[in-house]
């Protein structure tokens, strides 16, 4: 883990402090973390936890929105030029 995947493990801990000094720190050590894969001491915040999946589930429901408006959008373009060809085909004939 890099250190900014280690923060963001640590801000859904119990045991978080901040020192203006330094930012994030460990309650326990008052130092940033320094375990490799797993901190043997992490108790889970459970609203910490819950705001992360919140913003999880969000910024996906974004992500569809976006989608689906873009393809909206294309579409819309699409008919508006399929109308104007057809237009310009009739007044054509004339």
């Amino acid at each position: 883990m890099n250190m900014d995947q280690k923060l963001a493990f640590c801000k859904q801990c119990q045991k978080r402090s901040f020192d203006r000094n330094i930012g994030m720190v460990c309650s326990l050590t008052q130092r940033k973390p320094d375990f490799i894969d797993n901190c043997a001491t992490y108790v889970a915040d459970p609203k910490e936890v819950q705001k992360q999946a919140d913003r999880i589930k969000e910024a996906a429901y974004t992500a569809n929105t976006e989608k689906s408006s873009t393809g909206s959008s294309i579409w819309a373009v699409v008919v508006g030029i399929l109308a104007i060809i057809k237009i310009i085909a009739i007044f054509a004939r004339n």
